[in-house]
């Protein structure tokens, strides 16, 4: 702090590329785990929730700072726990290996399952996973941010909403709509894309509210 009470960043002093950006997937494990801050105003826009709502996001599966990136043991994606109840994956993903839905539903359904021995089915907690992908997941169906829950195929009836299978495709910015703006969806992707520092401070000058990310 300064004698104003202002918050100094040294990010704000920093220039040039940067070696890691956020598509990286153990980068941005790393600094969700790192920043509740983050992690909560992250949740907070795709969630589209208001921050003073979210009491309590605790990571489930936190990894040591500083072990080796390429470790094959590392589970990169990300389990939070959200106000003691709703599960939320979440992943980064760069490389297209041609199985995202096989790969998102098995995790969203692992997650599903847990009920407590004993308990009613009725108290099973919500899950959502949140996949951000830097493809196209659908090449001939891209969207910027698309929403999947089970529902009737006649009607469109939803089975239950406590199932929920999150896509936000980061190559696809043009396609944001206004709604996603509004809860700066779109400049999350930017900001996890950007690859200077130039860029970050660009996005954080008119997003003060990203500035603890970026530092």
């Amino acid at each position: 702090m300064n004698s104003n009470n202002i918050t100094t960043y040294k990010f704000q002093s920093a220039t040039g590329a940067l070696k890691y950006n956020l598509t990286n997937d153990y980068m941005f494990r790393m600094v969700l785990q790192k920043s509740n801050e983050t992690l909560t105003l992250l949740l907070s826009s795709v969630l589209d929730i208001p921050v003073e709502n979210i009491v309590k996001a605790e990571i489930q599966n936190p990894i040591m700072p500083g072990e080796a990136v390429d470790s094959k043991e590392f589970q990169l994606d990300i389990v939070v726990l959200l106000n003691d109840n709703t599960f939320i994956n979440l992943e980064m993903q760069v490389v297209d290996y041609n199985n995202w839905p096989e790969r998102s539903l098995s995790y969203l359904c692992r997650k599903f399952d847990n009920v407590v021995r004993g308990d009613d089915y009725i108290e099973v907690k919500p899950v959502y996973h949140i996949g951000f992908l830097d493809f196209t997941l659908f090449e001939d169906h891209p969207e910027f941010f698309a929403k999947y829950h089970i529902s009737n195929e006649k009607d469109g009836y939803q089975y239950t909403d406590k199932f929920h299978l999150y896509v936000i495709e980061l190559n696809h910015t043009e396609m944001a709509t206004e709604e996603d703006k509004k809860h700066k969806i779109d400049t999350w992707a930017k900001l996890f894309k950007a690859t200077t520092w130039e860029e970050i401070k660009m996005i954080t000058s008119t997003n003060p509210s990203m500035n603890s990310t970026a530092e």
